[in-house]
């Protein structure tokens, strides 16, 4: 009797791992692009059900692990995510995904009793891509070294395919982030209203006067009208 359960409890965990296999058998691959066809690099590629991440290549290509009816889910900075579900049992699975460009994410210019709707959005990207961020930059050999000593890199951490395309989306995060600052300030309907532009004169004007954040940084709400002013003064001479 003994024989006999033991014998049925080996065939119990024979067919769980025969299940855990199973599920481990579907690549799916492909490339991440946007709507007019420029491919994305450093894309995150989520698994949510098995939390396994991945990133897409120079090339906008990814390959990650999945399971049939696993829910994958790509994202990239300033794009809306898109997810899918994974069809086949086994093998390759090719999905190839289109990014939408991510509309402004300030409806407006009101500012809550805490954040402003920039801040509230910040949080949030930040939240999501944390997983990313929070890697800490693998150490390089000779990094102890004083300043002024020379600096050896090492082949295998900081060239290494992973961690060059772990800082490259850590400074495309940094830009990123950036630009929606300036954005959340320098908006259409505040240029509009100090300008008085409409339409394609408004569009030409806020591209040719796109402040640095460095600028926009230093510059309070008061400032700020004052500097569109001035821009604008400059710009309508030119024109």
């Amino acid at each position: 009797m003994k024989v006999l359960t033991r014998i049925i409890a080996l065939g119990c965990i024979l067919s769980m791992l025969s299940v855990q296999l199973v599920k481990a058998q579907v690549t799916v691959t492909g490339q991440v692009s946007d709507s007019n066809r420029l491919v994305l690099p450093y894309a995150t590629i989520t698994n949510v059900n098995t939390g396994r991440h991945a990133q897409s290549d120079q090339g906008g290509f990814y390959k990650i692990q999945a399971s049939r009816n696993d829910r994958i889910v790509i994202s990239f900075v300033g794009y809306l995510p898109d997810t899918f579900r994974v069809a086949r049992n086994e093998g390759t699975e090719t999905v190839n995904v289109k990014l939408v460009v991510a509309g402004k994410f300030l409806k407006g210019v009101e500012i809550t009793s805490q954040y402003t709707p920039y801040q509230l959005d910040s949080m949030e990207r930040r939240r999501q891509y944390a997983y990313l961020l929070d890697l800490p930059d693998k150490h390089l050999v000779g990094e102890s070294t004083p300043v002024g000593a020379g600096i050896v890199f090492s082949p295998i951490t900081r060239f290494s395919k992973r961690e060059k395309q772990k800082r490259q989306f850590k400074k495309n995060y940094e830009d990123m982030e950036k630009e929606k600052y300036i954005d959340s300030r320098f908006t259409p309907v505040l240029v509009s209203q100090v300008t008085g532009l409409k339409g394609d004169s408004l569009q030409l004007f806020m591209r040719d006067n796109y402040p640095d954040y460095g600028t926009i940084r230093l510059l309070g709400n008061n400032d700020l009208l004052y500097w569109i002013t001035d821009r604008y003064k400059v710009w309508s001479k030119k024109k």
